[in-house]
């Protein structure tokens, strides 16, 4: 059996996790997206296993893999890469894993949040340019505020009790109501036009569907408190961008910070959106942790050993 981690190099900086994969088979490594079809059938054309990280999988590329029997994702969101549906007409059983790295986003949209609260990137530009002035730095503090969690699954659940631990009044929204939210902090579920109107900071963290697909819209920013600010480390489908970059500009919102885009690497609408003065962006990095990498080697070589038993 051949196992090609196809794009895993890069995330592979202990050559040790791979043991487990060894004992299923011949592993080969490559590092970097291939460029082109030629260069993906060189490294995966005999692969029994597939594991990716970054690359998109066309149903034309699955047709020249015969041998591919398992697709597994290094990460959560994989339809987002390859025709699901299409992969597993062929019989290929396509894999994620969910949770490897849960807290690092966790803790990045909090980062982010805080980033945005106290001015930290602008007060950074007064220091590296050689200057010395607070104007315009004045922040506000996590504790007192009301922060609106959107989504509250494996990582909106994190972020919760990270905000409570600074102090925050957590208000949630979601579909599916954390029983243990409710119990242990008394965290109360609003709609989702209401988290939108009380909180100071909302954070998102729920999975594209088609019915929120854009549905963060000039509504929603409207019905906001002014300078309220919007943490996006979800997806950014949820969000319409145009009117995002519209309550920015306008003042409506105090800032954004979004780790993520229509377009990977980001491309017109999203450039203009991140070179706003109230806007922290960063390249899709809240998974991108020491120990959430780790997690995704070995939470990867788990999901295929259970695919093969299966």
């Amino acid at each position: 059996m051949k196992i090609c981690m196809i794009d895993m190099g890069v995330f592979i900086e202990k050559p040790e996790l791979l043991e487990p994969a060894k004992e299923l088979g011949e592993v080969a490594v490559y590092t970097g997206v291939p460029e082109t079809e030629d260069e993906v059938i060189r490294r995966a054309g005999d692969a029994d296993i597939i594991v990716f990280a970054l690359m998109q999988f066309t149903n034309e590329m699955l047709d020249k893999l015969p041998n591919l029997k398992i697709l597994q994702f290094a990460g959560t969101g994989v339809s987002n890469f390859v025709d699901v549906a299409y992969a597993e007409s062929k019989g290929i059983k396509v894999c994620n894993i969910v949770g490897y790295g849960s807290n690092a986003v966790a803790e990045f949209g909090v980062a982010m949040a805080l980033t945005l609260a106290r001015n930290i990137l602008p007060a950074n530009k007064v220091v590296t340019s050689g200057s010395w002035n607070q104007d315009g730095l004045m922040g506000r503090e996590i504790a007192g505020s009301t922060v609106g969690v959107a989504g509250t699954g494996s990582i909106g659940r994190l972020v919760a009790e990270k905000f409570i631990g600074l102090g925050a009044k957590v208000i949630a929204c979601d579909i599916f109501e954390s029983q243990y939210l409710k119990d242990k902090y008394n965290i109360e579920y609003k709609s989702m036009e209401d988290l939108f109107k009380e909180s100071d900071i909302v954070t998102l963290h729920m999975l594209v569907t088609p019915e929120n697909t854009r549905m963060i819209d000039k509504k929603y920013f409207d019905s906001m408190k002014d300078g309220a600010l919007l943490v996006n480390v979800a997806r950014a489908e949820l969000v319409n961008t145009d009117d995002l970059y519209e309550a920015l500009t306008s003042g409506k919102l105090g800032g954004a910070a979004v780790d993520v885009y229509d377009h990977e690497p980001p491309a017109d609408m999203d450039l203009k959106l991140a070179a706003l003065p109230n806007v922290v962006a960063t390249p899709h990095i809240g998974f991108y942790s020491e120990q959430a990498n780790d997690n995704s080697i070995i939470f990867s070589i788990n999901s295929i050993k259970k695919a093969l038993e299966a």
